[in-house]
């Protein structure tokens, strides 16, 4: 368990650390600006955490001092997230076993504070832009190499050219699902990849499945990768499991969209037989999304108990 002492004492220490860099930095950006744009962020997009303005002044610190100066400043963003989230009746209202998943995940963010090099601490990283959603509790660490945000649908399912699909998924969310609102949208930590299993997902359904029961409003499980392309079972059929466990337990399934050039490097990354087939124009790496309504996951959840 952190104790709110310890994050006093790393907050006073970080705070003589940035004045002895210039005592101007926490001036020109008061640390409430910036924790105050990290809990307002628009509920669509994950990673819009940040203002023009606040991006505008991490720029002119980097400029002014060198990168030092932001990584200091944003590992003081991350303990007074932390320490205003550890105090929070939102954190109160969680379960116990996600509660557990936090605070595994903020003891890993401060033994960082000491290894990370200062680029890690950096608000266009992939990697870093988690860290700030988990610490300020706009993200949820359920397990796994899993996180969750609870959030509205972006349209990004609907950008496609086939109007039948777009009838489809406008008609399921609409009148199925009763809007774009309140889901649970599931996301990736690559830093956690080793914890990428069945095993591990079977526990992130669980906690999951605990945190819709606290929050009626949750309507279910959305998640969007190239790993849920029907042909994942012909290519790697390890990963099948990220499919076939909610497609047999009522989750409604959707190719969306086409994937970005990131995606695309990520699919075939971690795996050269992926990369082989790919260059071979054997494997096309797609976009599809499932949508698992809560009565579902409840349902497959109460029957794994039973």
């Amino acid at each position: 368990m952190i104790k709110i002492e310890e994050l006093e004492n790393i907050i006073y220490s970080l705070k003589k650390s940035l004045d002895k860099l210039d005592q101007s930095i926490c001036k020109r950006l008061p640390v409430s600006v910036i924790t105050t744009s990290i809990k307002s962020h628009p509920k669509i997009r994950i990673h819009s955490y940040f203002t023009k303005r606040v991006k505008s002044e991490i720029n002119r610190i980097k400029n002014d001092f060198g990168q030092r100066a932001v990584a200091l400043y944003f590992k003081l963003v991350l303990a007074v997230c932390m320490k205003d989230s550890i105090l929070s009746k939102d954190f109160n209202k969680l379960p116990n076993n996600i509660k557990s998943e936090l605070q595994s995940w903020y003891k890993r963010v401060l033994n960082d504070f000491k290894g990370q090099p200062d680029d890690y601490y950096d608000y266009l990283s992939f990697d870093f832009l988690p860290e700030i959603g988990v610490c300020s509790l706009n993200c949820l660490p359920v397990g796994g190499a899993w996180y969750v945000s609870i959030r509205r649908l972006g349209l990004k399912p609907l950008v496609t050219f086939n109007i039948f699909r777009i009838i489809k998924i406008l008609g399921y969310v609409l009148l199925k699902m009763g809007g774009f609102k309140n889901y649970c949208v599931i996301h990736t930590f690559s830093r956690y990849l080793l914890r990428f299993n069945s095993k591990e997902m079977n526990s992130t359904h669980k906690k999951i499945g605990e945190l819709m029961k606290l929050n009626p409003r949750i309507k279910g499980i959305y998640e969007r990768s190239w790993f849920l392309n029907p042909n994942i079972e012909n290519v790697s059929p390890e990963l099948n499991y990220l499919r076939e466990i909610p497609e047999h337990n009522g989750a409604i399934f959707f190719e969306v969209g086409t994937l970005s050039s990131t995606d695309i490097e990520l699919s075939i990354k971690y795996s050269l037989h992926r990369k082989k087939l790919f260059e071979e124009g054997k494997y096309s790496p797609a976009a599809f999304a499932y949508i698992w309504p809560r009565n579902e996951l409840l349902s497959y959840l109460e029957n794994q108990t039973n």
